[in-house]
C-alpha cells in the first residue's frame, strides 16, 4: 500500500509540474497582455515542439497584438500547414488582413476554414461574419469608382456584366415596400444560374446607394442608371416596378437598360393573383432572358424554375429581415427570418439567414477596431473554453496511464490490494531512488 500512495504521489508531482510548462508560462503571458515575455517563452515551447500548431498561433498572435504582422503572418500560416483544422490560426491571419484593409484575403481566410468545419463554432460564426467583412469590401471597391468616376469607360465594362435595381413599389401599400429587396434579390438569385451572366450580388447596389444618397424611389431619375452602372461596372442594370390593378391581382414589370446608350435593349411583365407570385417572377425572369437574345440550357431552366418557398407571406417576412439585416438591425433581421421559417419550415434559406443573423447581434460588427475586438475577445474566450476542457480531461487520464507505467516499472509483479493489510513482500520493494524521492510523503495505513 505504502509503494502504491508513493506512486500516486509522484504522479500527481510530475501532472502538476506539467502544466507549468513554458508554454503554459508563455499562454498566461499572452492573456495578461505581457506580449515580449509570451513570445519569449513560447519560442522556448516550440524549440521542443516546432510543429505544434498551437504553440505557432500563439506566437502569430502575440506579434498580432504588437502589431507587427510582417513576424506574424508566417508562425500563422505554418500553423496552418501543421494543422489545416486548427482555426485560431485562420482567424488571425483573418485579422490582420483587416487591420491592412486587404479585405479579400480575410475574406479568403475566413472561408477557407469554414468549408473544412462549417460545424464547428467558429466555422458558424465565421459564416455570419463573412457577410460584414464582404461588405467592407464592397464599400472600399465603391469608394475606389466613385472617386475615379471620372476615369471610368463605359466600353471597357464587359457586356455581360448585369445588375439588378430595386422594383418600385407602385401598390400604395407601405407593407410592400420591403418587396423592393426580396425581389430584387430572388431575381439575382435566378439571372446568376445562366451561365453567359456576370450578375452581381445586390449588397453591392444597396452599399451604392447609401453612399449616393439615394432612395429607391430616386434610381429611376433620369441620368441615374448610367450613373449606377459605371459606379457598378454592369454594362446592363435591370428594374422596373410591381402594381395591383385590383385587389387580388399583381403586376411586375421590368426592364433592361443599357448604360452605354440610356435605352432600354429589353423588357418583360408578368401578370397574376398574389398567391403565384413566384410563378410570375419565373415567368418575368424568362421573358427578360429571352428579350435579351440569351440562350439557355435544360439546366439552367431547371434551375431557375427551382422556388425557395410557395409561401407569400414568409417571403414578405424574409424580405423584412433582408431590409432590417441593410440598416444593421441584426436581432430585428433574425426575428423575421424565423418568423419566416415558422410560416415554410421548408424555407431553407431564411433558417440560415436567421442563424447569420443572430450571431451578428451578439456581436456589433462595423467593421471599427472596438468591434473586432470584442469579435477576438468571444472567439479566444470559446476557443479557451474548449482548450480548458481538453487539458482538464488529459489531466484526469495522465495520473492513470503514468501510474500504470511507474508501477510497471518499479514492481511490475505487485499488484496492490486495498482489503489486505500486510506490507508488500520485501522482495517488491522500489529502487532506493524512488524511495527517497517520497519518503517524506509517504502514509503508513493502518
Amino acid at each position: 500500500m505504502k509503494l502504491y500512495l508513493s506512486a500516486m504521489l509522484i504522479v500527481l508531482i510530475i501532472s502538476g509540474c506539467a502544466y507549468n510548462t513554458p508554454y503554459h508560462q508563455g499562454r498566461r503571458a499572452l492573456n495578461m497582455a505581457e506580449y515580449d515575455q509570451a513570445i519569449t517563452l513560447l519560442n522556448q515551447a516550440l524549440e521542443e515542439s516546432p510543429d505544434d500548431a498551437r504553440i505557432l498561433t500563439d506566437l502569430g498572435t502575440a506579434y498580432y497584438k504588437k502589431e507587427d504582422f510582417d513576424k506574424a503572418v508566417p508562425y500563422l500560416e505554418k500553423a496552418k500547414s501543421v494543422d489545416p483544422m486548427y482555426g485560431m490560426s485562420y482567424f488571425y491571419l483573418g485579422l490582420i488582413y483587416e487591420r491592412q484593409q486587404e479585405y479579400q484575403k480575410a475574406l479568403e481566410e475566413y472561408n477557407e476554414y469554414y468549408q473544412k468545419a462549417p460545424l464547428s463554432p467558429l466555422g458558424r460564426r465565421l459564416r455570419g461574419y463573412m457577410g460584414t467583412v464582404m461588405r467592407r469590401q464592397i464599400k472600399k471597391e465603391i469608394a475606389e469608382s466613385v472617386r475615379k468616376e471620372g476615369e471610368i469607360d463605359v466600353d471597357s465594362i464587359p457586356g455581360n456584366t448585369l445588375a439588378v435595381s430595386y422594383f418600385t413599389n407602385l401598390t400604395n401599400n407601405e407593407e410592400y415596400d420591403v418587396l423592393q429587396k426580396g425581389l430584387a434579390e430572388m431575381i439575382i438569385t435566378d439571372l446568376s444560374q445562366v451561365k453567359s451572366l456576370k450578375v452581381l450580388e445586390r449588397k453591392r447596389m444597396q452599399i451604392l446607394m447609401e453612399e449616393l444618397g439615394l432612395e429607391a424611389s430616386g434610381l429611376a431619375e433620369p441620368g441615374n442608371m448610367p450613373r449606377m452602372g459605371r459606379l457598378l461596372g454592369a454594362r446592363r442594370i435591370v428594374n422596373g416596378g410591381f402594381a395591383l390593378p385590383s385587389e387580388d391581382q399583381l403586376r411586375i414589370d421590368a426592364v433592361s437598360t443599357d448604360i452605354a446608350t440610356n435605352e432600354s435593349d429589353a423588357q418583360a411583365d408578368a401578370m397574376g393573383e398574389l398567391e403565384s407570385f413566384f410563378q410570375m417572377e419565373k415567368d418575368l425572369v424568362f421573358n427578360i432572358l429571352d428579350d435579351m437574345n440569351i440562350p439557355l440550357t435544360q439546366e439552367e431552366r431547371d434551375a431557375i424554375q427551382q422556388v425557395p418557398t410557395e409561401s407569400f407571406l414568409a417571403f414578405l417576412a424574409y424580405s423584412r429581415g433582408l431590409d432590417y439585416e441593410d440598416r444593421g438591425m441584426y436581432r430585428e433581421a433574425a426575428g423575421e427570418f424565423q418568423k419566416a421559417t415558422q410560416l415554410d419550415p421548408g424555407f431553407s434559406h431564411a433558417s440560415e439567414k436567421a442563424q447569420d443573423a443572430q450571431i451578428l447581434a451578439e456581436i456589433p460588427s462595423t467593421g471599427s477596431s472596438q468591434d473586432i475586438e470584442a469579435l477576438e475577445q468571444v472567439v479566444v474566450s470559446e476557443e479557451m473554453s474548449m482548450d480548458e476542457q481538453g487539458e482538464v480531461e488529459e489531466m484526469a487520464l495522465a495520473p492513470s496511464d503514468m501510474l500504470d507505467s511507474i508501477m510497471s516499472d518499479v514492481a511490475p509483479e505487485y499488484e496492490p490490494d486495498i482489503t489486505d493489510s500486510a506490507p508488500p513482500p520485501a522482495s517488491k520493494t522500489p529502487p532506493q531512488e524512488i524511495q527517497n524521492a517520497v519518503i517524506q510523503i509517504t502514509v503508513e495505513l493502518p
